[in-house]
């Protein structure tokens, strides 16, 4: 075949029909109605169910302690014009109308209790200033203590209406967020503008990553500083993000050099798909179907209506799916193909810290499709279950070796292009290794990092 240049996108496609039912469908209804590849409405498919199932399920391969949240990072890379708005907007319109949903029918309470807290709070400020008084009796002041009390205990907490998603915040918002909504929250955007955020936009360049990384793991958070203290136990972040392949070549650049190091790349599923503009029928006008519509809404609201469990503490507790011991072995056998391709010698070497994490996300996915498809009511993961969260990981280690031959982190990618100059500025039919060393030797020392450049080409 012909060979693929530089900068040339040969991913594979990642079709809809590997998600399961009405999420599928949905999918697949909204990439044909707005001609757009099928990779992204799939990762903002996988996102908004993130959004409702995240800390409500957990996944524990060998029922243990080891334990994966179902929160999901995804990023897709597509130039400008591709109509990535449009995916996300059909995608998340159900999280929208919940939101509106219970701000409307909260308005009432949440307007009482601010009313009552203003009061009590105005009412205790005056019993304070009275018992403050130098020449108030002992007696008098007991009583207003007693008094102030009384009211605080009786003071309502303030309440907001519900929170699902956003597609802006900076670190401390996000840490607020999370504690007024029972420690979950979704970042679902058409722009980037995260990443300069996470860099250290607002904070004079220092990178502040700790609630991000944290919220990725479910880790606690403890913040505890002159102005604010948040306390989260077990907080859930996911990321549904579109944005230019600018954006993410970006990402190994100044401030975000740090990204590679702190795992927060390796943390992300990339789709960088392949663009259908030049391809689209500008006559072609459809719409989503209105039966496949309310499917997909009347099952985000099913997710959305799973009622939280908590333990003695009153804290939130996830519940637990397994796998069965043919979807166990399914998975370890993944688990294990990744690991052996890992080494030096790998195919995954140059971006074994993305691997790694690859079968865990793996588990991640297959109990989001578990509960699209069956609910949280089944405890066990069945193998076709597994088997179709595993062929769409397999898929996306060709999108993320190409996002990190873009962000320009892969060094056999780099000194492959380098090469590639030398022999096409010279017009070479041919050459020895020796040559092209000696050639390049102020950039490459040892005669393995020339082969794995060579392999690359």
């Amino acid at each position: 075949g012909e060979p693929l240049l530089f900068g040339e996108i040969d991913t594979p496609d990642i079709p809809c029909n590997l998600l399961p039912g009405y999420l599928g469908e949905y999918c697949k209804a909204v990439a044909k109605a707005t001609q757009t590849p099928e990779g992204l409405a799939v990762m903002m498919g996988l996102a908004t169910v993130a959004a409702c199932l995240q800390k409500r399920i957990e996944v524990a391969p060998f029922q243990d302690d080891y334990r994966e949240p179902v929160n999901l990072w995804t990023v897709t890379g597509l130039d400008p014009g591709n109509r990535k708005t449009a995916v996300k907007t059909a995608l998340t319109e159900p999280l929208t109308a919940y939101e509106a949903m219970h701000a409307e029918t909260m308005r009432p309470l949440i307007k009482k209790v601010s009313i009552t807290r203003d009061v009590n709070l105005k009412r205790v400020e005056q019993l304070k200033a009275k018992a403050a008084k130098p020449d108030t009796p002992d007696k008098d002041r007991e009583g207003y203590q007693a008094e102030i009390f009384q009211i605080l205990d009786e003071t309502p907490e303030e309440i907001k209406a519900p929170r699902l998603w956003i597609d802006d915040v900076t670190p401390e918002r996000l840490q607020d967020l999370m504690a007024e909504n029972g420690e979950r929250i979704a970042l679902i955007s058409d722009e980037g503008g995260i990443f300069e955020v996470m860099a250290g936009l607002y904070n004079n360049g220092r990178v502040n990553m700790n609630v991000f990384l944290q919220a990725h793991a479910g880790a606690s958070i403890r913040v505890d500083r002159q102005c604010r203290a948040v306390t989260l136990y077990h907080p859930a972040l996911s990321f549904g993000l579109a944005v230019q392949p600018d954006v993410i070549a970006d990402l190994s650049q100044g401030n975000k050099t740090r990204f590679r190091g702190n795992g927060t790349l390796a943390r992300f599923l990339y789709c960088i798909p392949r663009s259908t503009i030049g391809r689209r029928d500008v006559a072609r006008r459809s719409s989503i179907p209105e039966t496949i519509k309310a499917k997909y809404h009347t099952g985000i609201s099913s997710l959305l209506g799973i009622e939280p469990l908590f333990d003695e503490h009153g804290r939130e507790q996830a519940r637990i799916l397994t796998l069965t011991p043919d979807a166990l072995q399914s998975w370890i056998s993944f688990s294990q193909y990744i690991e052996s391709r890992q080494g030096p010698d790998g195919e995954f070497y140059a971006f074994q810290d993305w691997t790694s994490k690859l079968p865990g996300a793996a588990l991640r996915i297959a109990g989001l499709f578990h509960v699209v498809e069956h609910g949280a009511g089944v405890p066990a993961i069945d193998r076709q279950t597994i088997e179709r969260a595993l062929d769409l990981c397999d898929l996306l280690i060709s999108h993320a070796r190409r996002a990190f031959e873009i962000m320009g982190t892969d060094q056999a990618f780099e000194d492959a292009k380098v090469i590639f100059r030398w022999i096409i500025d010279n017009r070479l039919d041919s050459f020895t290794q020796r040559d092209c060393l000696k050639k390049h030797e102020g950039r490459l020392k040892r005669v393995e990092r020339l082969t794995k450049a060579l392999l690359v080409l």
